[in-house]
């Protein structure tokens, strides 16, 4: 191509020498014709600067005829590295195209690869929480366990001390209703050893059929002693009597104790219970916030719920987009329906995981949804109840389930269109028929 253009070059500048030298001759002819000096003239300078021209002129034409001939002879070559050129420009703009394609695919990767890091972020603080929150319940459960500890341990001196005044009033009534001496021995505080051997025994009776045999036992020792004529003045007798008012004493005194110790581990209690109920109140609210967010990021959404129990209210903040903050809103009215109704679902879903009732019932839920969203919102709602096999759910909706899968945890009922009648008495509605 080179050569070419070097060749295109030459024979141009020729050409242009060819006319310039026409030129010049035609214009001596001219000259030399319409000449009227005087015949005396010496026209041989003219002559032979003609001659020159023309053989200059023929040189030039054999030089544009050789150079004419080496450009038609060139032709081919250049009309193939023409199409060479033709197609390294095609090539060059297919690969052009194929590296713009190739950067596309390459920031969509970047993109896929920032949120699926987001993601990866977003299970992992779940993670953390979820860890924090079993952490916590353990600590609630060891201390409930010592609480039991501690409880038994009471329960087991209790029993001790039943045991001992059971003895008592055996080893009394077997002295004619007359208290032994050395029976207050029995009080003292056990060993561990004793309380070990303890087994807690449930009483058959109330406290009330306890106090009415009491009753009953002190009437007929005091019909004993009116019997055998024993009077106060008798020195057993008083003995007796003040063995026990002091034994009714030292009850009395034993029960003040035993309910002002009752009290202090009753008001205990109550702090430990207000306590744990604010953890696990506390618990629920981080457990419907993850499993808020869980159901949304379903519709690669966001959100998250505030509670503030203080003023009894519930603030619902909802993102549009999961990886950009800007579309964030904490103002639910400016949702469009289906946005509404998923985030209601959602927060359903959420808030009944930590709900005990055996049934749930949703009817209409997906009439504002778009197809996809009511798609998910099936598949999660299906999930959802397929996880919580002690619970039954029961999804009411006007729309088309011909493409959900049934099996053994999944039924649907379809019902025929009501027969309408505007008689009074006739049929207004249907109903299913589970015999």
């Amino acid at each position: 191509k080179v050569e070419w253009n070097q060749r295109n070059r030459e024979f141009a500048s020729l050409t242009g020498n060819v006319t310039k030298m026409e030129q010049l001759l035609e214009e001596l002819k001219d000259q030399a014709e319409t000449s009227e000096e005087v015949p005396t003239i010496d026209t041989t300078e003219f002559e032979n600067d003609i001659t020159v021209a023309e053989e200059e002129v023929e040189d030039l034409k054999k030089k544009q005829s050789t150079i004419s001939q080496d450009i038609e002879s060139l032709q081919p070559e250049v009309e193939e590295l023409k199409e060479k050129l033709d197609e390294t420009a095609s090539r060059n703009v297919k690969i052009l195209d194929d590296m713009e394609k190739v950067e596309a695919k390459l920031e969509d990767i970047v993109k896929g690869q920032n949120r699926r890091q987001e993601v990866v972020d977003k299970c992992r603080v779940k993670v953390q929480e979820r860890e924090y929150a079993l952490v916590q319940q353990e600590a609630i459960v060891a201390e409930s366990k010592d609480h039991v500890a501690n409880a038994l341990l009471v329960a087991r001196k209790v029993q001790y001390k039943t045991i001992c005044q059971e003895r008592r009033l055996e080893a009394k009534e077997a002295n004619g209703g007359i208290a032994v001496v050395g029976a207050d021995d029995m009080d003292d505080e056990p060993s561990e050893q004793d309380l070990e051997s303890i087994e807690i025994v449930v009483p058959k009776y109330d406290s009330k059929k306890c106090q009415s045999r009491i009753a009953n036992r002190e009437k007929k020792i005091e019909n004993e002693k009116k019997r055998r004529n024993l009077s106060e003045a008798d020195p057993v007798v008083a003995r007796d009597k003040y063995l026990r008012a002091k034994k009714d004493l030292d009850s009395k005194m034993e029960q003040i104790e035993a309910i002002e110790q009752n009290v202090k581990m009753l008001i205990a209690d109550v702090k430990e219970r207000k306590r744990r109920w604010i953890d696990f109140r506390s618990h629920i609210a981080q457990m419907t916030n993850l499993s808020f967010d869980e159901f949304l990021q379903k519709k690669n959404s966001a959100g998250r719920v505030e509670f503030d129990h203080d003023n009894q209210q519930l603030n619902i903040i909802f993102q549009k987009d999961n990886t950009d903050e800007s579309t964030q809103t904490n103002d639910v009215k400016a949702l469009s329906g289906g946005e509404r109704s998923f985030t209601t679902l959602s927060l359903l879903l959420a808030i009944g995981e930590s709900l005990e009732t055996p049934f749930r019932v949703m009817d209409e839920f997906d009439v504002f949804l778009d197809p996809v969203a009511r798609k998910r919102a099936l598949q999660t709602l299906i999930e959802v109840s397929k996880n919580m096999e002690h619970r039954q759910f029961i999804f009411i909706t006007p729309q088309d389930l011909s493409q959900i899968p049934t099996d053994n945890k999944l039924k649907i009922f379809h019902l025929k269109a009501p027969e309408r009648s505007n008689r009074v008495g006739g049929p207004q509605q249907q109903t299913l028929n589970f015999e």
